[in-house]
């Protein structure tokens, strides 16, 4: 296999055919270092698969692997594509407290 390269190139990935499937890892942290409570706290992140896909994920799919009691529900996915994706939560925390979530993602192509 030849993988030409060149001054020109902005970026090198494989490119893959066919049915993809990947799965990788992923985590969100909180910490509120204030004595009062705050809502809505934001957070979040962002995937770069390990090839780029034929075409945008059909499917993603988050599954934790541990996660605080505090942590309300699952990350959501936003803006997939053939190179990844971004995630985003929000909560909310009492005082001096702090909350996580890790987990996996399986993305379909």
């Amino acid at each position: 296999m030849r993988l030409p390269l060149s001054s020109t190139a902005s970026n090198t990935s494989f490119e893959l055919a066919g049915s993809v499937r990947e799965v990788g890892r992923l985590g969100l942290q909180y910490s509120n270092s204030d004595t009062v409570a705050h809502d809505s706290l934001a957070g979040g992140g962002s995937v770069t698969f390990r090839s780029r896909f034929p075409s945008a994920p059909s499917s993603i799919t988050l599954s934790p692997y541990a996660f605080s009691g505090s942590f309300v529900g699952n990350p959501t996915v936003m803006v997939p594509d053939k190179d990844g994706f971004a995630f985003y939560s929000h909560q909310n925390l009492p005082g001096l407290a702090a909350t996580y979530w890790f987990g996996s993602y399986t993305a379909v192509a």
